[in-house]
């Protein structure tokens, strides 16, 4: 059940130390985390200079709580997209700021920022995105690789989640043989 579902957001460079340790945010004595995981304060992503100027996103705020389910939805070109690319790490705002687990993603660096989006974020795709060349197997396995985990952790995890879905008997197949349901 969605707890919020964001409705339109309208029409609407990062630089930091090098090397720094993504950290998130501290529990207090009580158990509770200080901070809500997601905040966005004022964001604004504009694309293009000059007199050709678009505003994908204009003074988005938003917070997002740990465990908290949201859905984005609104219109062609109302800066869905936009959004889910600057929480994502993948992209920065033009200006407001964004806090994820307590830290202020301004101040990372690119291999912070890619580190933290390896460990703290993940996506379902509309589009499967799997690579066609690797079975099911290997494309579950795929990511846990870049957390530098020991191959038996990596097997044990991806027999674990194959076995989730139900789709262990199929972990050699490839994508072009699973169906679409399969492929999600």
């Amino acid at each position: 059940m969605l707890k919020r579902v964001l409705r339109k957001l309208g029409m609407g460079a990062a630089a930091g130390a090098g090397g720094e340790e993504f950290t998130t945010a501290r529990a207090t004595e009580d158990g509770s985390v200080d901070s809500p995981l997601i905040r966005l304060q004022l964001v604004s992503r504009v694309f293009g200079a000059g007199k050709v100027e678009t505003h994908a996103l204009r003074d988005v705020s938003l917070e997002i709580e740990r465990g908290e389910f949201v859905g984005v939805n609104g219109p062609s070109g109302c800066g869905k997209t936009t959004l889910l690319s600057i929480l994502g790490l993948m992209d920065v705002p033009t200006s407001g700021s964004y806090t994820l687990n307590g830290v202020d993603v301004a101040k990372l660096d690119a291999a912070t920022r890619a580190r933290a989006r390896n460990r703290e974020i993940g996506f379902i795709f509309q589009s499967f995105n799997l690579l066609g060349d690797l079975s099911v197997w290997e494309n579950v396995e795929l990511p846990l690789t870049y957390h530098s985990m020991p191959a038996s952790e990596r097997r044990d995890r991806v027999a674990a989640a194959l076995q989730k879905v139900d789709l262990i008997q199929r972990a050699k197949h490839m994508p072009s043989q699973l169906s679409g349901g399969h492929q999600q």
